[in-house]
Parts: C-alpha cells; sequence; structure tokens
C-alpha cells in the first residue's frame, strides 16, 4: 500500500558536503535544493525530485518534502518505491514506481483519503485491463456485473454475476451473485456440483471443472428459478424475480 506523504530524507550536516545531482550517496540521504525541489538519493546517486505542495521543499527534524501536489511522470526516488499521496481529485493516487509517480485510480466510493500519513486508495471498483500491483486483488467492475481479479499486472474479469446482486462490495467483503448464468461461465471451486439458471430461465446449470455447463433442461410451461438458496424448475406463474 502507501507509504509517507511527507518523505522524510537525513540532512547533510556538513558544511563542506555539498552533495550535486549525480554525486554517490546513502540510502535516505538528502537536503533540498530550492524551496519546491528534493535532492535525494536514488540507488547510490542524488536526484533532484519536485515538492509540488504547498510546503515545498522544508527542514523540520529532516528533510520533508511536500508530494501533494506532484504529477504523474514526476521523478521519485527508487529507494521510495510505494510512496504515494491522493490526487488532487481524490479520486486517484500517486505512487512512486521504478522513479517516477504513477496515477492509480480509486474508483470506489471512499476514493483516496489521507490517514495521518498514509494514503488509503478505495479499489473495491476497477476496470477491466486497469493496472495493478497486488496478484489476487479482487474488485467490481463499475457497473457491478463482473468480478475483476489482479493478474500478470491488469485486473481481468474472473466472475461473470449475472444474478440480480451482481457483484457488490459491503464491509470490505466483495460478492457475487451467480445464482444465474451462462454456459462456460467461470465457476469458483466453492461452487463445484452446485447449480445456478440460466439467463433465459429455461434450464438448470451445474458447476463442473471451473465451468458452468447445462444440467437440466425445465419442462414446458416450468422455469428455472431460485428460492430458499434452492436452484429447481417451477411452473411458470408469470412473476419475475
Amino acid at each position: 500500500m502507501s507509504r509517507l506523504v511527507w518523505i522524510l530524507g537525513l540532512s547533510c550536516l556538513s558544511v563542506a558536503c555539498k552533495p550535486e545531482v549525480g554525486s554517490s550517496c546513502d540510502k535516505g540521504e538528502s537536503r533540498c535544493l530550492d524551496p519546491s525541489t528534493q535532492l535525494i538519493c536514488s540507488e547510490g546517486k542524488m536526484i533532484a525530485a519536485p515538492c509540488r505542495g504547498q510546503k515545498g521543499c522544508w527542514v523540520e527534524g529532516g528533510v520533508r518534502c511536500d508530494i501533494s501536489g506532484n504529477q504523474p511522470g514526476d521523478v521519485c526516488s527508487k529507494d521510495d518505491e510505494g510512496a504515494a499521496t491522493c490526487a488532487g481529485d481524490q479520486r486517484g493516487q500517486l505512487v512512486c514506481l521504478n522513479g517516477a509517480y504513477v496515477l492509480e485510480p480509486c474508483r470506489g466510493p471512499a476514493g483516496c483519503k489521507l490517514s495521518g500519513e498514509r494514503a488509503q486508495c478505495d479499489k473495491s471498483v476497477m476496470q477491466s485491463g486497469d493496472s495493478c500491483r497486488d496478484p489476487g486483488l479482487k474488485a467490481c467492475n463499475a457497473v457491478g456485473t463482473q468480478l475483476l481479479e489482479c493478474k500478470d499486472g491488469k485486473m481481468a474479469t474472473s466472475l461473470n454475476c449475472r444474478g440480480s446482486s451482481g457483484c457488490q462490495s459491503a464491509g470490505g467483503k466483495l460478492d457475487c451473485d451467480l445464482s444465474v448464468a451462462a454456459a462456460d461461465d467461470p465457476c469458483p471451486d466453492a461452487m463445484k456440483d452446485k447449480n445456478a439458471c440460466s439467463a433465459d430461465r429455461l434450464s438448470i446449470l451445474v458447476c463442473k471443472d471451473g465451468k458452468f455447463k447445462v444440467d437440466e433442461s425445465c419442462a414446458k410451461g416450468k422455469l428455472c428459478r431460485s428460492k430458499g438458496g434452492g436452484i429447481r424448475c417451477e411452473k411458470d406463474d408469470g412473476k419475475t424475480e
């Protein structure tokens, strides 16, 4: 997750010590190059990194850099991998990755908020194709019809949530309604040998080998319904679920 909103550094206390861009340094070493620029160590070499927040670069118990106004593409120390702050519109966070700030969306209802010195990004809602750094991270898509999972650095569809409740996030827990499915839709191990209704309600599907397959076709005049946690074909009473 995120690290410090204010990146702390170690001041060079010796009068004779005046590091410059490109000079050798120790991890954590830094000083203010000017009121809005920090000279900071990155993998053993000094680099100039912007401090675009209102406080700029200042010294207070060490060198501090206000990155609250920084932009995607701005330089950051590779030693500060993962340092982050909320973007100006609070709908994303700026994260230091591989020596530059990258904008990560926070599409969940809570957006991005600062909690003390940490940025908290609500990733309960994402889009297929969004970049991700946490393998196995799960989220609902924006319209609540799919459960997404982080695979190979991108969010990809894991499950289709075709039931009336769709995909929802409540209390930090994601729920995907699999009471309705289509043949060949993926299904989780927890659904093995369990049933779902087809979208047209004309058949019952069963989860086998990680996919839903047609298990039973409903007789004429009957429709597949989900009641009391069970899936069965019942007489068509003209009511919709």
